[in-house]
């Protein structure tokens, strides 16, 4: 009479068993990617990242999380030895980052964009079309989202309407500061500061990607923005906060990739308590994330990628 309860017993202690080496097995995983990954000192030179290696990071990076989820950070795959060349010669500071600009297999340059309510309306309509967020969310994600993002900041004041924008901004700060004693109120920040936030996060989460692929990064900050941006075409409406130098340590016997002729999409989230269809946040398409050389220029390497995922910050 007791032989149900024992079988339901042992039938838990092993499903209980079984998770717990799933999780010692994705935190060991995740301990080695993190502790391994170090700024490179120097790279090999002239030697090329595998495209199937450069698509998997890209699309791991695509789903990094970001304010809104309005993702405001483009990224350009600058692998064209003359362009780095000409970034290492007139941009970059210091021979350190120099020497890595002209050697690493490719320069990953973020840029910030410091106009992020031009994208609220492409990202409403996602958003609903998605059927991911409740209709109390999508009611008010337009005006919280230009609340707190502070675009209105950083006008100019030549610009005819710049007396008001930060007359606005002021209002804002006054605002929440006198309300915080009160209650909990949200930081208001200029638009640079939200929207480099952003991109670090983006830059982390590709850095992370490259070095479990086992690709070397450095994160670079020493350079000349107003050159950088004018090597590689950037508008005015974006800002540099980072590159991240990535490729092959100097003197390191030849990597091995790991086999990626599995499906991404095939990995299935087993974490106990999370439903397995739950649905992602959407995403831009890749092509209108990552470009190649310059700002704009389609990279060969999403033309045939699908939309990836990924959560907004909260």
């Amino acid at each position: 009479m007791f032989r149900p309860t024992i079988i339901t017993c042992f039938a838990t202690a092993s499903t209980s068993a079984a998770a717990k080496m799933n999780a010692n097995a994705k935190l060991k995983a995740f301990r080695q990617i993190a502790q391994s990954r170090v700024s490179a000192r120097r790279f090999e030179p002239n030697v090329a990242v595998p495209d199937d290696v450069w698509r998997d990071v890209l699309r791991m990076t695509l789903t990094s999380p970001s304010g809104f989820n309005l993702q405001p950070t483009h990224m350009l795959l600058l692998r064209c030895p003359k362009i780095k060349a000409t970034l290492s010669k007139h941009a970059m500071l210091g021979f350190g980052n120099q020497y890595r600009t002209n050697d690493a297999s490719a320069i990953a340059i973020f840029c910030a964009d410091l106009e992020p309510s031009k994208r609220i309306d492409r990202i409403f309509a996602m958003e609903r079309e998605s059927g991911t967020r409740e209709d109390g969310y999508l009611a008010v994600l337009r005006v919280a989202s230009s609340f707190l993002t502070g675009e209105s900041s950083t006008l100019s004041s030549n610009n005819a309407s710049g007396s008001s924008t930060h007359v606005s901004s002021f209002l804002k700060r006054a605002f929440t500061s006198a309300l915080s004693p009160v209650q909990p109120m949200p930081t208001m920040e200029n638009v640079e500061s939200w929207s480099y936030k952003n991109a670090g996060i983006m830059s982390q989460m590709y850095t992370m990607s490259a070095t479990a692929h086992g690709l070397s990064t450095c994160m670079m900050e020493g350079f000349d923005a107003r050159r950088a941006k004018e090597i590689l075409c950037i508008p005015d409406r974006y800002g540099i906060p980072l590159m991240v130098a990535t490729g092959y340590d100097y003197g390191v016997p030849p990597l091995v990739h790991a086999d990626l002729n599995d499906d991404l999409d095939s990995v299935v989230d087993d974490t106990p308590g999370r439903s397995s269809t739950q649905k992602r946040t959407p995403r831009l398409e890749m092509n209108e994330v990552f470009f190649g050389d310059t700002f704009g220029e389609p990279l060969d390497l999403v033309q045939t990628l699908s939309q990836g995922g990924g959560e907004e910050a909260a």
